[in-house]
Order: structure tokens, then sequence, then C-alpha cells
């Protein structure tokens, strides 16, 4: 239910030492996440051969420290401005925390960084993907759906702080002095007088009961950037949570997607307007509700989507891949993969005939299936930088080609002015990817994420090493291979022996990636019903004879 007692510590909670030991750890952490991206937008200038690649940086070093400097002062609101004024954040900013006090109770804590989201959502009608990405790696426990709750329902909060501030003046004989002394009748108050219109509240009557009833409560801080935030509610969750579903977002999407069949965002659980979004894609499909299956180990702290896309063109690779893995011929393959044989070695000496078989068998619906992937992350990539899923922070996640879709629209943002995609895309989590481990495009990707650029490799993928036989020498392939850029977490997923079996390991893979919102339980049902078959019938393929020749020369 929605309460604005929830986003703001009462002044009894938190001394003024306390408050400004927050607001401190609070500067000097983001002093460092904001040093730490201006150094990923440094590594792009290195890579990139762009011709606007000065300006870009320019503009970005612009625009993080014109966020880090808007947020900090929304702490410092927060904290109950500590000290005479907001200090700078300016490149020497002190990023140390080793001579600070310990931090207030988690409880406490939390309660202020809710009052700081709530500020930034309400002055921004945003929610940057640093923003989160910073408070999560920095602080860990707040509660969004409570600054959720309070943006959708103002109403309701309103009437939590008066409920609250009624039974506050029934415990204490003299909070009548209290009511008095502060000019409002406690009639007036449990009246309701102070709740305006449906979807917000009226201004005028935010900006002089809310003050009143915080007061009495003892809560100090932001109360009249509070109240505004409050004013301006509806105004800010249509720009939040935007429109899909709506006729205008089905429009945009149908006016990007002409080349692209079966183009569509999938709930992988009921919606409810979270504050963040995660969008998941699948790499083939065995059947139409693998678009979705292998999601459901994320639980509903966030609103969950998967990508259906070209439907028809997934289930004849799924067909292809099974049909490959049948080649008893690829056991040579596969053993030679796994004695870490060379790839253009392996690749020389294998017989023409095996060679002629495998790409009969697969080359055509997964050339197919690549291609359309590519114009597939394109539009996604236009999707995202139009706002489908309104001004959230989004998180990615994807395997096999699911991850080359994610991987082409994180390309395709990172061409646009930072302004329009420096606080969209939060984390993104890529496995078995078949992507060249090229630092220009890596180093790109790692500029435009806010937060964890992940890529899991199998190096025992010999599925994945034939499917990528003609990829460019010179570089490696993502799937395969670490990316050996900074700030890319490269996590070796082990017992993916074959690229099918990602199907079944990638929840496995996220919770040892340490992604967010993976319930164990799904995890290990996901196992159980879908790794352990795909292993038992590729284990039972490599089994069955086969008429190719399996010599080399």
């Amino acid at each position: 239910m929605a309460d604005i007692t929830k986003l703001v510590p009462s002044r009894r909670d938190l001394s003024e030492v306390e408050r400004l030991t927050v607001f401190e750890y609070f500067q000097r952490r983001l002093a460092d996440h904001r040093n730490l991206a201006t150094l990923y937008a440094d590594q792009d200038h290195t890579h990139s051969n762009s011709p606007q690649k000065d300006s870009q940086r320019e503009e970005f070093v612009k625009e993080i420290n014109t966020w880090g400097s808007a947020l900090l002062k929304q702490a410092w609101a927060a904290c109950d401005e500590p000290g005479s004024e907001c200090p700078e954040l300016d490149p020497l900013t002190d990023t140390s925390i080793v001579d600070l006090p310990r931090l207030p109770p988690v409880h406490l804590t939390a309660k202020i960084l809710n009052s700081i989201i709530f500020l930034h959502l309400t002055s921004t009608k945003s929610y940057s993907a640093h923003t989160r990405s910073f408070l999560l790696r920095t602080f860990g426990d707040f509660d969004e759906d409570a600054v959720a709750e309070t943006l959708k329902h103002p109403d309701q909060a309103t009437r939590a702080a008066q409920n609250a501030a009624q039974k506050a003046k029934k415990e204490q004989a003299d909070r009548t002095k209290i009511w008095r002394r502060v000019g409002v009748g406690a009639g007036a108050v449990a009246g309701g007088i102070l709740i305006g219109v449906t979807g917000g509240l009226a201004a005028p009557l935010v900006g002089a009961g809310l003050s009143t009833l915080l007061g009495v409560l003892g809560i100090g801080g932001p109360i009249g950037l509070l109240a505004t935030g409050l004013a301006s509610s509806g105004a800010v969750c249509g720009a939040l949570f935007g429109v899909y579903g709506a006729s205008s977002t089905a429009r945009m999407v149908a006016r990007h997607t002409r080349e692209i069949r079966d183009f569509a965002f999938v709930p992988v659980h009921p919606p409810r307007d979270s504050l963040a979004v995660r969008l998941c894609i699948s790499g083939w499909l065995t059947s139409p509700q693998d678009v979705t299956a292998p999601w459901t180990i994320f639980d509903q702290g966030e609103d969950t989507f998967a990508l259906q896309w070209e439907v028809k063109a997934l289930e004849d690779l799924s067909t292809a891949l099974y049909d490959l893995i049948k080649l008893h011929a690829l056991n040579y393959v596969k053993w030679a993969i796994l004695k870490h044989t060379v790839m253009r070695t392996l690749m020389a000496g294998l017989s023409p005939l095996l060679l002629l078989k495998v790409g009969q068998v697969v080359d055509n619906p997964w050339s197919n299936a690549k291609a359309l992937a590519i114009k597939a992350g394109r539009v996604l990539g236009t999707l995202l930088a139009n706002r489908a899923f309104g001004n959230r922070p989004i998180t990615l996640t994807g395997y096999s080609l699911g991850s080359l879709v994610l991987v082409e629209a994180l390309k395709y943002l990172s061409t646009l002015p930072v302004a329009e995609t420096m606080h969209l895309i939060q984390d993104v989590f890529l496995f078995g990817t078949p992507a060249p481990t090229n630092p220009r495009l890596w180093s790109a990707i790692r500029r435009t994420v806010a937060g964890r650029v992940v890529n899991g490799y199998a190096e025992t993928d010999y599925v994945l090493a034939i499917l990528s036989r003609t990829t460019d020498a010179s570089w490696g392939v993502a799937g395969l291979h670490p990316v050996e850029v900074q700030g890319v977490e490269n996590v070796q997923c082990d017992g993916v022996e074959g690229h099918l079996k990602w199907r079944g390991l990638v929840g496995q893979c996220l919770q040892i990636s340490g992604a967010d919102g993976v319930v164990s339980e799904k995890v290990e049902l996901q196992l159980k019903e879908v790794a352990e078959p795909i292993a038992r019938e590729i284990d039972q393929s490599m089994e069955a004879p086969d008429t190719v020749e399996t010599q080399t020369g």
C-alpha cells in the first residue's frame, strides 16, 4: 500500500551526524561510479574509428557529470541538507570510504535511498539506468515498490500519513498542543481535506497540508520537494511506465518491423508496472512456448518480457541443430575441441565430406536465422531508443542468436547521441553469443551500458565452433572465448558441450553470473526438466551410427 512515510526517515531515527555520514558515503561512491563510467568512455574513444568519437566522448563526460551533480543534490536534500551547502561533484572528489563512520542500520538508510529515488523520478520523469545501477551496487537495500506505489496512488500515500498522524495524536495527550501550534485543526486532518484530485494531489493542498502532517510525525527532509513530486505524480507515471500495449506503441512496433515477422514483446509474468524492466531473448525454439519458458526462472520483482521474433525461422533452426548432433561424425569435432585443438587447424583437418554434410544440415537455417537476428537487433535498438518500455532502466538477457539480437541492438544504440541512450540500459547478460570478440564492438557496448556487461562463454561448445567456422579468424567468438575489454565480465559456463545445452543451463549460468532476481528453486526445476533431457538426447545421438566418413584428411 502507498505510504509516504516509507520514503523519509523520522528525525528521531537518524541524528544529523548519521545523515551526514550517509551523504558523505553517497558522495564518494557516486564519484567512483562517475570515474569508472568516464574510464569506459575513454576506452571506447581509444578503440573507435568513428569520425565523431571526440565529440561523443565530450558529450558523454558532460552528461555523466550533469547526472551525477543532480543526483548528489537530490541526496543532499534527502539527507535533510547536512552542512551549509551541497558540495560539488568535481574530478578531485575523494572516492575512499575507509575513514568514514559505519552507515546507520540498513532499514533507516533504505528510507533515505527511497527518498532519493522519489526525488530523482519526479524531477526528471525518468529512472536513469546509472542511478539504479549505482544504488544497487553501492547500497543494495531500498524499496522501489514503496516509491512506485506512492507515485501511482498519491491519495493513498497521503491518507496513510493522515492515519499515522491521528494515531500519534491519540497516543500522546499533549499532541493537541502541537496541532494548535502548527495552525491546523485535528478535525480538518481527520476529514481528509488534504486529498486532491484523482491521479495526483492538488498542489496548494499538498504544499500546506503535507508539510504539517510530516512535521507532526517528526519527519524532516525534502518535504517541499516531496509535495511537488506528489502533485505531478500523474505525469511522472505516464513518462516512466510508457504506453506499451496501447495503440500508439503497437503502431510504433509495426512501423519498425516490416522486415521482421512475429515481432512482439510477450510478458513472462503479468506486468505490474515496476520501476525497472527485464527483456529476455531465446536463441531458437523447439516450440512457441520457448519464447517465454526459459525465463520463468526470474521472480516477479521486475516486469519481465520476452521478445518473440521470427518463430518459424527459429523452429527450423532448432530442427537443424538437433539433426546436426545426430551426425556420428560430429564426435570427432567434439573431442578435438575438448582437447583444445586450435580452430583453424581443426577445420583444415576435417574431411570435405564431413564439412559438406554439416553444411547441408545446418548452414542454411543458421545463416537465415542469423541474418534475421541482425535485422531484429536493429529494430529492437530503435524501439528501445524510442522508449517502448517507458523511461525505466532495462536489463537485457539472451542466449545464442538471442544474444546476437541484443548485441546488434546495443551496437545501434552506441551510435546515437549519448543523452538519448546513456540512461537506458542497466545490465546485460549474454550467453553463447555468435559475435566476434572485437574490442571496438565491445568497448562501445561497455560505454552504452550503465551497469554490468557479462559474457557467458563455453570453450567446449563444439556446435557453435562448427557454426562459426567462417567467422573472421582475426577475432575469437564471444560464445567460445573471453572478451578482452575492461569492464566486460567473462563467466566460463561449464557443461555446455553442445550449443543446444544453453536452453536448459541458462538459469544456472545466470545464477553463477550473479544476476538479480533468479529463483533457485526454478533453476533446479529447469535443470531437471530441460537440461537433463537435452543432455540425454545429445548423448544418445552421439552413440547412434552414422554413414558419414569420420576420417580426416
